[in-house]
């Protein structure tokens, strides 16, 4: 975000504009501009005597005077009237000259800080006023959920945005900022307090991560403690999870405790389901440590562990309170999950952003932009169909196939690899549908060994169907798979034939 534009707050009364926007002016060292206040200040009188002795209408012409005035100037933080961009020529309008972040609460909260504040003039009756100003708030570009949050963490969370963070909306009406950059793990215990990383945290991570980085930064926080447990996808499992569990009783983990799941696609998978089920849901913090981690799976809410049966067959939907992906850590990382990763971004560039698809962005030095471009994929779908009741499916793309190739191997085969053998298979089906051509199932081969990549397995057909069919995505033992449309759009397909799956088998 360009220094010289605003940063404007508004959202409900007893939402804290205020206080969070005194709290980010000085971390971001601008100046603070209290609408309510400057206008106070310039009636010379107080706002509920404005509408006593000139009436509401008058005060919103005030109002509007402001807003006009504020945007053309640069460089500041406002925190509005509840009411002031209600209007949508009032909120384009400071759209125009900055970000507008809309601030959320729970009712609770709002209640508990109006019976502190009941001179409001509009206090009275607020219930009704606030379902009547929803549509309106809903319309602000961003969501900020302050509920369980300090007014330090929303506003580094604010400052985070401001940086250039990506910012995933989630369907209670918040959302979280993604911080990409390089160097971020040295800096989370200077910021601590922003980030919400003050209080108790755990830190869960695997014995491969922890040496590296869990134990370090385990140090410098300044409550923190660390489970270290098994590395690989054969430990993903409720027999790990139990002893989590286990470990967080013993250090006295309460409501209040952060988890941060600090590893690749198991830790936070598992981490996160711990999170979500344990004292039913504490605080999660995705810093994901390997490429496909990072594209994928820390992102969108969704946790779990494997049964025999499966994967993530056990499982809920856990928003992180914030995802901090620290590019550097993938000079530690081995080139085998380099290209493991590297599966997941080839898909989001054959689903949605072809872009992505280019090899000069395949290399460290093109980190941060190639992370970036892939997770705004993951962020794009999520929002539209966070709990995978529509398109979000297409994220699938050859994770059928290669949910069963793991299962089939017992997990010799590392999911990226399978995940890159599933979208050749599921490449193979779409030009056998009749929905692309030859040239692209051979586009995706040559980039599948570009990457090195592998592009077939000697598997039996009859168990990989098999194992395919106890995939969750499946229906009432309906077959439901995605497939490419064209370049840059796919598709589900339901009811194929055991026939026509197992001819790419």
């Amino acid at each position: 975000m360009n220094f010289a534009t605003n940063i404007v707050l508004t959202g409900f009364m007893g939402t804290g504009k205020t206080t969070v926007g005194q709290i980010l002016a000085r971390k971001l060292n601008r100046e603070f501009v209290d609408m309510d206040a400057l206008i106070e200040s310039r009636a010379g009188m107080t706002i509920p005597q404005i509408f006593e002795r000139r009436g509401e209408d008058e005060f919103r012409a005030l109002e509007r005077r402001l807003v006009y005035e504020l945007a053309l100037r640069n460089g500041l933080v406002i925190a509005t009237g509840g009411g002031a961009l209600i209007d949508d020529d009032m909120r384009e309008t400071m759209v125009q000259s900055g970000m507008v972040l809309c601030l959320n609460a729970s009712k609770a909260d709002i209640r508990a800080r109006l019976a502190e504040n009941a001179h409001r003039p509009l206090a009275a009756g607020w219930e009704r006023l606030l379902e009547a100003r929803a549509s309106a708030y809903a319309k602000m570009p961003y969501q900020i959920q302050t509920t369980g949050k300090t007014p330090e963490e929303i506003a580094g969370e604010i400052a985070a945005l401001d940086r250039g963070a990506l910012y995933a909306h989630t369907p209670d009406g918040g959302g979280y900022p993604i911080i990409v950059g390089r160097g971020l793990l040295d800096r989370l215990a200077a910021e601590a307090d922003s980030l919400g990383l003050a209080g108790h945290v755990v830190v869960v991570s695997n014995e491969t991560v922890a040496p590296l980085y869990a134990e370090s930064l385990v140090r410098t926080l300044p409550n923190a403690n660390l489970i270290i447990t098994r590395d690989g996808e054969a430990h993903k499992n409720l027999d790990t999870v139990r002893g989590i569990y286990d470990e967080l009783l013993k250090l006295g983990a309460d409501r209040g405790t952060t988890l941060v799941a600090l590893g690749g696609g198991v830790i936070g998978d598992m981490a996160g389901f711990v999170a979500a089920s344990y004292m039913r849901g504490i605080s999660l913090v995705q810093i994901p440590t390997t490429l496909l981690s990072m594209v994928d799976s820390s992102v969108g809410g969704k946790v779990g562990v494997d049964l025999p049966q499966g994967k993530n067959l056990i499982g809920a939907f856990k928003q992180p309170r914030s995802v901090i992906i620290d590019t550097d850590v993938l000079h530690t990382l081995p080139p085998s999950q380099w290209r493991c990763g590297m599966a997941e971004v080839v898909k989001h560039g054959l689903i949605a952003r072809p872009s992505l698809l280019d090899p000069d962005l395949w290399n460290l030095e093109n980190a941060e932009r190639l992370v970036r471009g892939a997770v705004q994929v993951k962020i794009d779908v999520v929002e539209v169909d966070p709990y995978e009741r529509g398109i979000r499916a297409h994220l699938n793309l050859g994770h059928t196939f290669g949910h069963a190739i793991e299962k089939v191997t017992e997990y010799a085969i590392p999911h990226g690899e399978a995940v890159a053998i599933g979208i050749v298979k599921a490449a193979r089906l779409s030009r056998n549908l009749g929905f692309i051509n030859d040239s692209l199932v051979e586009h995706i081969l040559k980039i599948m060994w570009q990457i090195g990549l592998p592009t077939d397995i000697a598997l039996d057909p009859e168990r990989w169907y098999a194992a395919m069919s106890t995939d969750k995505k499946w229906k009432a033992g309906r077959s439901r798979l995605v497939v490419l449309k064209k370049l840059g759009e796919a598709a589900v397909v339901e009811g194929l034939s055991k026939e026509e799956i197992c001819a790419v088998l």
